[in-house]
């Protein structure tokens, strides 16, 4: 079973991966998760997500791996902060 993270956070922008050529939303976070020293959150969701640079989400997400300082999940479902 997967995992489930819980995430309370800004959205940054929406960029394109170099590597998978798949757009992501990065999200401010500083801190740690799981031992490793986090700088950024990289969310990658569908195509039809609606998020928006500079709002506070509440994010659900499953991990799929740390690269450097940053975590990378895959977005479950979301709920924008008023």
């Amino acid at each position: 079973m997967q995992e489930m993270i819980l995430i309370l956070s800004r959205c940054q922008t929406k960029r394109l991966s170099p590597k998978t050529k798949k757009s992501y939303y990065r999200f401010h976070f500083k801190g740690f998760y799981n031992g490793n020293k986090i700088k950024q959150i990289h969310v990658f969701a569908n195509e039809n997500t609606d998020i928006i640079k500079g709002e506070d989400y509440l994010l659900w997400v499953g991990f799929k791996g740390v690269l450097g300082p940053n975590l990378e999940v895959f977005l479950i479902k979301y709920k924008k902060i008023e």
